[in-house]
């Protein structure tokens, strides 16, 4: 009786773990920040952000006052900085499926830290407003197994 409750609980326990422990990363994995009464958060996917994989930039957008998906976003574009050097203007485009989801899409070819700027009007207002947040961007090759001869690619 014992080994049958023991059976039966383990399996529920382990995957009570791996679900706290996505929860905990994920929380550590996006950023949030407050902009023009809106609450910006940002993230990569797929995650961990690789080199030589299409990556998506992701800022899913919400109102402060009634927390719903914000979709009035206006002449939205994002900038990517590294090393004193600026990528873009990339066009930003909402997602049709997710209201509020915004996105860019790249293939990162060197790992490092990035910094994404995201410029856009609220509604009809005039002003533009920027948020920033950092992305790290992965080798690949870290990620591989068996590694490749040489270390490279």
């Amino acid at each position: 009786m014992q080994r049958h409750v023991l059976n039966t609980l383990l399996p529920v326990a382990v995957v009570a773990v791996v679900a706290a422990a996505s929860a905990a990363g994920s929380a550590l994995l996006h950023e949030r920040k407050e902009v023009a009464g809106l609450a910006v958060v940002f993230g990569a996917e797929p995650e961990p952000a690789i080199t030589e994989e299409m990556q998506f930039l992701r800022w899913r957008i919400s109102s402060l006052d009634d927390e719903k998906p914000y979709t009035e976003l206006q002449d939205a574009e994002a900038v990517i900085r590294r090393d004193g050097d600026e990528f873009g203007p990339f066009p930003v485009r909402g997602s049709r499926r997710t209201p509020g989801l915004y996105q860019t899409q790249h293939i990162f070819t060197a790992e490092g830290e990035y910094e994404s700027v995201l410029r856009f009007r609220k509604g009809e207002e005039e002003r533009v407003h920027t948020v920033d947040f950092t992305v790290r961007i992965r080798d690949r090759a870290t990620l591989e197994i068996p590694p490749r001869k040489g270390g490279g690619r």
